[in-house]
């Protein structure tokens, strides 16, 4: 039982020490401890310049690591995407179908659905068949619309 109160007694007494000390010892050689300086040496506590060196305090631009700033960092950086991708879209229904028009892909569309006609025509050994073929000349038949300019 006079262990612990012991034990107490120390931690409360004890002074606290912060931060580095320099210590001139009568010699005149520096020293530096963790300590206060001892009777014959002179001296006090170094007080460490923190701030970057640009001068700001290097408390306040620490990065906020905890699990609330690095939501709110990702939630700011998910809204800028978003914003940037609602601005290209919007560019795009700008610049209107007439620069939409590409004649390599009008022709590659124009033959495919020329041969998805064909295809089409031949006949069908199962439904499915018959569905992807229609499927397909829809598709390049949209496709030609697309990149093909009105005649």
């Amino acid at each position: 039982m006079g262990l612990p109160r012991l034990v107490l007694v120390l931690t409360i007494t004890l002074p606290v020490q912060a931060g580095p000390f320099k210590c001139v010892q009568p010699d005149g050689g520096v020293i530096y401890q963790q300590g206060p300086c001892g009777g014959s040496d002179q001296g006090g506590e170094v007080v460490v310049d923190t701030r970057s060196p640009g001068g700001a305090d290097s408390a306040g631009k620490a990065r906020d690591l905890s699990v609330e700033g690095q939501l709110k960092a990702l939630e700011a950086a998910r809204a800028k995407e978003r914003k940037a991708r609602v601005a290209a879209s919007t560019g795009a229904e700008e610049r209107g179908p007439a620069e939409t028009y590409d004649r390599a892909k009008c022709a590659k569309h124009k033959a495919q659905t020329a041969r998805w006609r064909e295809e089409v025509r031949g006949g069908y050994r199962t439904r499915d068949e018959k569905a992807h073929d229609l499927s397909m000349l829809e598709h390049h038949q949209a496709m030609v619309e697309r990149y093909c300019a009105p005649q």
